[in-house]
């Protein structure tokens, strides 16, 4: 997927927010047990580096003065890292800190115990995070071995070839861990946090805005009030007009031959709102699928409309010819600058959305899998 470059800008805007003037001697001392030799290195959010030290006998020391408590990356290479490395954050502030990186789980976070209340928090809901992460391997493991026992090779019934296939799309799904369920668990664990601005800021939160901001709402004065929890706040606010039954933005750009689009004026019951870019393999693998599996909905009052990312007029036009898509384009040839990012909440393309012939908003589908039981659902009811 394609990550939009308007939430860079965000990035940009609070990179520094975390950082404050408090200066004075910071000591880590780490663990890496059964590591001979690595490294681990401290940068700070604009990936400078600020500290660098080796893993000598599975050890390794800090003591440094630090310019600004805030976040920081801790990158760390071993043998159990496989050549690249690992990266996570730290809310490094002056005091004390022991870190012990586990080998044989090399993908957790570290255990970190500080002084600093700050990283106290952060490593509570790292942890509970990569609870959650070893729930769902555990999950897909046993599914898979149903799966494996399944698919023998074996000609079988229609009905178990049907629940093969529900079984594998299980699997998919079961592999995913949830940030809203992650960042719930933490909440209730640690209502009062500082972190949550910060954490929920680097979360997929325009997925379901409604239900992020329903979590901010919660959250400590001080994590509200915080830099990153004001940009936070005008963002959840503003996506939140995204929710179903809401009124949809406009759409920046027109057709191909310089016409702007007005949803009302189609007198369609649903549209498709396929937001896509003509280098995205995924976008336009699904255009297939829009063809064989939606179009035929026509009769019944059910239209698309494309709304490109592209730059480049030539290669967007050739992409709506090389994939037949017969329905309606837009693009404002803006590319990851285009408003449409911003006003529909889109972080990564392919994005969707369903909206009704009034120009209210249906539902946003994040997997385009879901997509036709989502139309489907709508003609049932509707």
């Amino acid at each position: 997927m394609s990550k939009m470059k308007y939430i860079c800008f965000i990035l940009l805007a609070i990179t520094f927010a975390g950082c404050k003037r408090t200066q004075g001697d910071i000591e880590i001392t780490g663990t890496a047990p059964g590591v001979t030799y690595g490294n681990v290195i401290i940068r700070d959010l604009a990936n400078n580096n600020v500290f660098r030290t080796d893993i000598e006998a599975g050890k390794f020391k800090f003591k440094e003065y630090l310019q600004y408590s805030g976040y920081y990356k801790m990158l760390y290479a071993s043998k159990a890292t496989k050549g690249s490395n690992r990266e996570v954050e730290l809310y490094l502030e002056p005091g004390t800190y022991t870190i012990n990186i586990d080998q044989d789980r090399i993908n957790d976070y570290p255990r970190v115990t500080s002084s600093s209340q700050m990283q106290t928090q952060l490593s509570a809901y790292y942890a509970i995070n990569d609870t959650l992460v070893h729930q769902v391997r555990q999950k897909v493991v046993a599914i898979n071995q149903q799966i494996q026992k399944m698919d023998d090779g074996n000609i079988r019934s229609s009905a178990e070839t049907d629940k093969l296939s529900k079984m594998q799309a299980e699997e998919l799904r079961t592999n995913q861990v949830d940030q809203l369920s992650v960042f719930t668990a933490f909440m209730v664990k640690f209502p009062d946090n500082e972190v949550a601005a910060h954490l929920m800021t680097h979360m997929d939160y325009q997925d379901d805005p409604v239900a992020f901001y329903r979590l901010f709402t919660r959250f400590s004065n001080a994590a509200k009030n915080s830099d990153e929890g004001q940009v936070l706040e005008g963002k959840l606010k503003e996506l939140s007009k995204l929710a179903p039954g809401g009124t949809a933005p406009a759409i920046a750009g027109t057709t191909p031959d310089g016409k702007e689009v007005n949803i009302k004026a189609m007198n369609k019951k649903l549209i498709l709102l396929d937001f896509w870019r003509s280098t995205n393999g995924t976008s336009r693998d699904n255009h297939e699928q829009i063809i064989s599996q939606l179009l035929q909905l026509t009769p019944k009052g059910f239209d698309v409309v494309s709304v490109s990312f592209d730059t480049d007029k030539d290669k967007w036009l050739a992409a709506i010819d090389r994939d037949k898509m017969k329905w309606t384009q837009v693009s404002d040839l803006k590319g990851d600058d285009s408003p449409n990012g911003p006003s529909w909440g889109i972080k990564s393309i392919p994005a969707y959305y369903l909206v009704d012939g009034q120009g209210l908003i249906i539902e946003r589908v994040v997997d385009f899998a879901d997509v036709p039981a989502a139309v489907d659902n709508y003609f049932k009811h509707h």
